[in-house]
């Protein structure tokens, strides 16, 4: 029988507490992976070793504050506190994409009397608008919570603020965005600098732009893409270092007209201009080695209503040329870009060159004859020298046949 006048029997009865809750908490996991790494956790010492993890991964989160508030320990026990427990449970579930089960849990949580802190809030809130998709319900919730937290004098995290309203653009009206906004506007809330502002000037194409990604996301099927495009989703500043790699290559090959204008429409509305991540989808299937991929994930943007621009074509051209079978198609692209009004720069044009003379036969040699030829009769004449340039390092014979295709041409 245990000693209850031992000096520790205040901690001990306090940590079976906690055992129980977590127990009550988790008793109804329906996931065997989860359940079986809650099951591991038999004993206060190693739940406590589970939370420091849990605590340490927050904390290199962005979130090491509210962390701290989290797990601030019963007073000099130094006992876990119970809405710690609670909080980690619905953390569990929510990483294990059971949001329901962890909606559940935060309900539990309340009706046991225990409060909320930021933490909470901030996961669950995250968990539910993340895949608000699965339950039309989960949108309201997310939503309700965020105002609970201003209500309590709370600030939501700015990935919250952002979650929430990406929710809202791919499940509910513009209406509704704008309702949420005077909502939580009325209640003081305000943006940290750095976290795009939703104003009513530009919030129904903020809305559209955040659909469109959405769409642009759950459209990627392939699962080697799919692993780039989720690592938007938690590391959005690699979208933004793509916007500025864009803008300076637009620069670079004279396209000031263009590149301006993706500047302009980022700073104006605050938003990613949807160019960008539809030709970073482009650029990842190449990667791969996955021509075909990026060739339908072009035109799933054109379909999208996206124009691409210089840097697209570019990109994209220059990526069909690696594959001989996609010759006809980097040539088709080539001539619509200049259709377009756009010029393409001399890597881009010698490469589709270069993709039919490296094909050896008649046949290819007189449809890229064609090519030139069409190219001129649009007013574009390629550069020898600059193509000289870009063929360096090439063996001796297919600079021969791309130089006398061009020169044969020009001297016509």
């Amino acid at each position: 029988m245990e000693d209850t006048s031992s000096p520790n029997s205040s901690a001990d009865d306090l940590k079976k507490h906690v055992m129980k809750v977590f127990k009550d908490s988790t008793q109804d996991c329906e996931d065997k992976v989860l359940k079986k790494m809650l099951d591991s956790i038999g004993d206060y010492d190693s739940l406590n070793k589970y939370a420091i993890v849990v605590f340490d991964s927050m904390a290199n989160s962005g979130i090491p504050e509210e962390a701290k508030e989290l797990f601030k320990p019963r007073s000099e026990l130094a006992v876990l506190p119970d809405v710690a427990i609670f909080t980690m449970v619905i953390r569990a579930y929510a990483n294990a994409g059971k949001t329901n089960a962890a909606h559940k849990v935060y309900q539990l949580m309340i009706a046991t009397g225990v409060a909320p802190t930021s933490c909470t809030y901030t996961i669950l809130i995250t968990a539910l608008a993340t895949h608000s998709s699965s339950d039309v319900n989960f949108v309201g919730y997310a939503k309700n919570y965020f105002l609970e937290m201003l209500d309590k004098g709370m600030k939501p995290h700015s990935a919250s603020y952002m979650t929430v309203f990406d929710a809202i653009a791919c499940r509910e009206s513009v209406e509704k965005a704008r309702e949420f906004l005077e909502q939580i506007q009325a209640k003081g809330f305000v943006p940290e600098s750095q976290v795009f502002h939703f104003e009513e000037t530009h919030l129904a194409e903020a809305m559209k732009g955040m659909k469109m990604y959405d769409d642009l996301v759950c459209n990627t099927t392939d699962k080697d893409v799919q692993k780039v495009v989720r690592k938007w989703r938690t590391k959005s500043d690699c979208l933004y270092k793509k916007l500025f790699k864009m803008y300076k290559a637009l620069i670079e090959d004279g396209n000031a007209d263009q590149a301006m204008e993706l500047y302009k429409r980022h700073v104006e509305t605050g938003m990613l201009p949807m160019v960008v991540p539809h030709t970073c989808v482009i650029e990842a299937y190449l990667k791969f080695g996955k021509t075909k991929g990026a060739l339908e994930a072009y035109w799933d943007m054109l379909a999208a209503g996206v124009a691409p621009n210089s840097y697209t074509y570019t990109v994209l051209i220059k990526g069909l040329t690696a594959d001989p079978n996609f010759s006809g198609d980097a040539k088709k692209c080539l001539l619509e870009m200049m259709d377009k009004g756009m010029r393409p720069n001399a890597a881009t044009y010698t490469a589709v060159i270069e993709s039919f003379a490296k094909q050896e036969d008649e046949a290819s040699e007189k449809e890229c004859k064609e090519l030139v030829e069409v190219m001129m009769g649009k007013g574009f004449v390629p550069n020898a020298k600059a193509m000289m340039e870009v063929l360096q390092g090439r063996p001796t014979p297919v600079i021969r046949r791309v130089m006398n295709i061009v020169l044969s041409k020009l001297k016509g």
